[in-house]
């Protein structure tokens, strides 16, 4: 528990130092997008997440290789840099389309070309594949479909919550949650230690998030999906069938009602989920 904790804590000061040094160079060079206020700032600083993570995965497995399986770490890398080269084209090359699978493939079949978004649809489904693979986590075509469809669909939703400042990170935070505390009060120490990988995206993200709440930047497709991909195999990692079966049902439901509800506006329409997914906003009359 400490050291998956330490882990979090040390990618979130990470997360906080890399933008403080590096983000005013970032936002001149880098793509930049029209917020939720209609505000261009930079779009993709998910590029600072997939670097923490990348020098957290190789600092646990060189520090711990006799405890963490060297193909968990393969396959959290192959996740992150894949997922995250295909949120930065989505990020950078994208056209203005509608969003959801239904709108991704119409626009694909009236171009008759790949869009951008199809393109990280597609490329998630085949490196969740693979990277389950690599893993050896999974017993079976069955078991094998059922873990990447986890991690593609986590990636998925993600992205869909990512519709205001800082909501992914909120959303993610939830999850490593959810994840955290049925291990510390059932759980052992070796099932804390794969929540590793997870403590190492997630601390990221909460680590950019005060300045996100302040619109100095977004995440984009480029931080959160990585992130998403890695709490859907974290899952698969501490987690039995039973479980499993009930977490692919709800990634499922929740990724097929985006299709037809906006989830902007059922928080916004709840009290409680508005007052949370407000919380260190900016007031709407101040600019950045």
């Amino acid at each position: 528990m400490i050291f998956t904790l330490g882990v979090f804590v040390v990618a979130i000061l990470a997360a906080l130092l890399a933008w403080g040094r590096l983000g005013d160079h970032l936002k001149v060079v880098g793509p930049t997008k029209d917020n939720y206020r209609g505000l261009p700032i930079f779009s993709a600083s998910g590029i600072i997440l997939i670097a923490v993570e990348a020098l957290v995965v190789a600092n646990v497995y060189w520090g711990f290789s006799a405890s963490i399986y060297g193909s968990h770490a393969l396959a959290v890398l192959c996740l992150v840099a894949i997922f995250g080269l295909l949120g930065w084209i989505d990020d950078t090359k994208a056209q203005s389309l509608a969003g959801g699978f239904e709108g991704h493939i119409r626009a694909s079949l009236t171009q008759r070309s790949m869009t951008t978004g199809l393109m990280k649809l597609v490329g998630g489904v085949v490196v969740a594949f693979f990277a389950v693979w690599i893993a050896d986590i999974s017993e079976g075509l069955v078991e094998l479909t059922r873990g990447a469809a986890i991690v593609a669909l986590g990636a998925n939703l993600l992205n869909l919550f990512d519709r205001a400042p800082a909501r992914s990170s909120k959303i993610s935070l939830l999850w490593f949650l959810l994840l955290f505390v049925p291990i510390l009060v059932w759980g052992d120490s070796y099932s804390m230690l794969h929540l590793v990988w997870a403590a190492g995206v997630v601390g990221a993200s909460i680590g950019l998030a005060p300045s996100e709440l302040l619109e100095r930047h977004m995440q984009g497709d480029t931080g959160v999906n990585p992130t998403g991909a890695v709490l859907g195999f974290c899952t698969l990692l501490v987690s039995g069938n039973l479980v499993q079966w009930g977490v692919l049902v709800i990634l499922a439901l929740l990724n097929l009602l985006s299709e037809k509800v906006s989830f902007s506006s059922v928080i916004e329409r709840n009290a409680l989920l508005s007052r949370i997914d407000r919380a260190g906003l900016r007031p709407r009359g101040i600019k950045s």
